[in-house]
């Protein structure tokens, strides 16, 4: 089994699902883009791993984004992944700020305070409405928070082990499927008690492959192990999408980024890209704007 990959299982005979997931070089490469400090990297790497399950977990075509917004050190940090397991973050924060937190901060501590900031999941269907859910930041670590929003939003009783350090990244979800009956309570409570268990060590060590993962947590239990999935950094700018950006920000600023730079550049946060544009291309954007521009 490669290091990068995510596997869907299920209890065989009890209304148990989940997943275990290893993305160490989509970790990377998502995290490439800028040098982010330890306890933002470590963050990230966590809400990068529960991304990539949550969007494995659901049946529809499109992104699943998780959107941590503060005033504190990190105002902002957005993790994407969409059904296709591909993944993009980035991030924004105070470098003198965020230097001065322990490695373990919590996703509070990174935003300011559970009181001035929230967790925000967000699903973005290709045919379909948009449906946004606020975490309260009120438990200290990222698993818990997303347990919580998990049995308050989506009335999905959940247990989530995730692990970010040394660049590697892991994770593993197990849920009660919907309308189990009292029988299945037993295998629940045995799913629940072998995640007490899981460590870090357990999901990062260098024999910590993600099959390896499922029979060590769940040994004795019959699991039935579905195909592996790859997850992978992708970004999904391009230069339509930054000359859309750039029509809508107006003829009047983009003048005014040529008065002052003899040029505009944009750069790409998700994946540090940079377009370049002389003062002849940039104009020539108002100039005839396609009636059927990517939004």
């Amino acid at each position: 089994m490669t290091r990068d990959a995510l596997v869907p299982f299920v209890f065989e005979g009890a209304a148990v699902r989940g997943a275990c997931v290893r993305m160490d070089d989509a970790a990377r490469d998502a995290l490439a883009a800028h040098d982010y400090p330890a306890p933002l990297a470590r963050v990230l790497g966590e809400l990068s791993a529960a991304a990539a399950l949550l969007a494995a977990s659901l049946k529809f075509r499109g992104s699943l984004f998780v959107q941590l917004a503060g005033s504190g050190p990190v105002r902002l940090a957005v993790v994407e992944c969409d059904h296709a397991l591909a993944l993009r973050v980035t991030a924004q924060w105070d470098g003198n700020a965020v230097s001065g937190l322990p490695a373990d901060a919590s996703l509070a501590d990174l935003a300011g305070g559970a009181a001035d900031a929230r967790l925000a999941i967000t699903l973005d269907p290709v045919d379909g409405p948009l449906y946004q859910g606020i975490v309260a930041l009120e438990a200290g670590s990222v698993a818990a928070l997303l347990e919580h929003y998990l049995a308050s939003s989506e009335q999905l009783e959940s247990r989530l082990a995730l692990a970010s350090a040394g660049g590697r990244v892991g994770g593993l979800l197990v849920q009660r499927l919907p309308g189990a009956r009292d029988e299945g309570a037993l295998p629940w409570t045995e799913a629940s008690q072998a995640m007490d268990r899981v460590t870090a060590d357990a999901l990062l060590g260098h024999d910590a492959d993600v099959t390896g993962v499922l029979a060590r947590t769940f040994a004795g239990r019959d699991l039935r192990v579905f195909a592996p999935r790859t997850p992978r950094f992708a970004c999904r700018c391009s230069p339509a999408r930054v000359e859309q950006a750039l029509r809508i920000a107006g003829a009047v600023e983009v003048e005014a980024a040529l008065a002052e730079a003899g040029k505009v550049e944009i750069t790409c946060e998700y994946c540090g890209r940079r377009y370049t544009y002389t003062p002849a291309q940039a104009r020539s954007l108002f100039e005839a704007v396609p009636p059927t521009a990517p939004a």
